[in-house]
């Protein structure tokens, strides 16, 4: 879909992170750092993570989007390490809310349109 191509292009280029849909490709959490990472890379150390840790990374993510963009989490690292796959309906509102604080931050700060930001000139 559009919206997974967009997604996916602000995540390309990262080690262990290939996103082709909604759910499984966002449960390692390394999409979810590196989606931040792309936007504000001084947020996380992208180098530094390891694929594993799945609680970890979601944690890690949810907690400074949490912190940094008011952006409330819709589960927890425990819990998307537990689940086989998140949840779609979860996932597309959560980085629903990503892209409008990224578009809004992008428009204040560089005059950046959305479709500019996720490469749909």
């Amino acid at each position: 879909t559009a919206a997974t191509k967009a997604r996916g292009n602000q995540t390309q280029g990262y080690r262990g992170v290939d996103v082709t849909n909604l759910t499984s490709s966002w449960r390692s959490g390394l999409a979810l750092c590196a989606l931040i990472h792309r936007h504000r890379p001084e947020l996380i150390d992208f180098d530094s993570l390891n694929e594993e840790d799945v609680a970890g990374n979601n944690q890690l993510a949810f907690d400074v989007a949490e912190r940094e963009f008011s952006i409330q989490p819709v589960t927890t690292g425990k819990e998307m390490a537990a689940r086989a796959e998140p949840d779609k309906l979860l996932m597309v509102l959560y980085l629903s809310r990503f892209f409008e604080a990224f578009r809004k931050s992008s428009l204040n700060k560089h005059g950046q349109s959305y479709s500019q930001l996720c490469g749909n000139e």
